[in-house]
């Protein structure tokens, strides 16, 4: 083995135990950050965990293997694990957030009523719930800026919200006055975005069961209505909603709604208005499928 080969393996070896310990350091802290914030939530939750990791590159810290059991609450929640992609720790309220919630445990059985009906369109016992939550906060501008808040579930489908707000404090101290001052806050923008993963068909299966009919029939018998709807309706943005809605169950997929007015606009003003219609024109209001 030659001087340079041994030189480059040592090298190697060098940068592969540096990055071991960065990465159990990094481990170590951010381990004691996550039990700090655990024993801030003592008061209403027992928290548990298997394990806290941190990806050198990213920096993702992964907790693994949650177990959470409410105050006065018999059942445990159990969730595969969190990943949190980013987050301001120097601040009482985060000025920004990135967060991911993976396989969240679900008994069906707890859901009462609902259960029969999950239990119709084809869902077993339990269910795997997904939450991912993104924003930042700008103080100096006050600003809030939702980049998304999602729920989905494995074999259902995912809605996400994003929004951005102006005109809004969130020092701690100020947030009880937020209740008498939301009419001052301003709206910017909006969106709610539905990305199906089969309950569109889990639903006109059902239907289909219940109307005594196959699938496609049951299918073809509610897109004629729509369309003969459409044909009757003289608003021109019901007519357009329709439409959406339309294509939507012709190949359910994606299914948005959207709000973005050509200037910012108080609460105040926008609650002021009594007409949906000017309501829709004020906000440009638009529905995508």
């Amino acid at each position: 083995m030659s001087k340079k080969q041994i030189t480059g393996i040592g090298i190697a070896v060098v940068l592969i135990a540096i990055y071991m310990g960065v990465k159990m350091y990094a481990s170590n802290v951010a381990e004691g950050k996550v039990n700090e914030a655990i024993a801030k939530a003592a008061n209403f939750a027992d928290i548990d965990y298997k394990n806290v990791s941190v990806g050198l590159l990213g920096m993702d810290v992964r907790i693994s293997d949650i177990l959470v059991t409410p105050v006065d609450a018999k059942e445990k929640i159990k969730i595969d694990e969190i990943i949190i992609h980013n987050i301001d720790d120097k601040t009482d309220i985060p000025t920004f957030l990135s967060i991911s919630c993976n396989g969240i445990e679900l008994n069906i059985k707890d859901l009462g009523e609902d259960a029969k009906r999950l239990r119709e369109l084809g869902y077993n016992d339990k269910m795997m719930i997904n939450l991912t939550a993104e924003y930042t906060y700008d103080k100096e501008k006050e600003e809030l800026d939702i980049k998304e808040i999602g729920i989905g579930a494995d074999n259902v489908g995912e809605i996400s919200v994003s929004f951005r707000l102006g005109n809004i404090n969130l020092d701690p101290e100020e947030m009880v006055g937020l209740l008498f001052t939301f009419p001052q806050v301003v709206f910017h923008e909006a969106k709610i975005q539905y990305e199906d993963d089969s309950l569109a068909e889990r639903l006109m299966k059902l239907g289909a069961q219940e109307e005594q009919t196959n699938v496609n029939d049951f299918k073809k018998s509610l897109i004629q209505k729509i369309t003969k709807e459409i044909e009757n309706e003289k608003d021109d943005f019901t007519k357009k909603a329709l439409s959406k809605i339309k294509e939507f169950l012709e190949d359910p997929e994606e299914f948005s709604i959207s709000a973005s007015p050509l200037k910012p606009y108080p609460f105040g003003r926008i609650m002021r208005v009594d007409d949906p219609k000017d309501i829709v024109k004020l906000l440009n209001i638009k529905i995508k499928s």
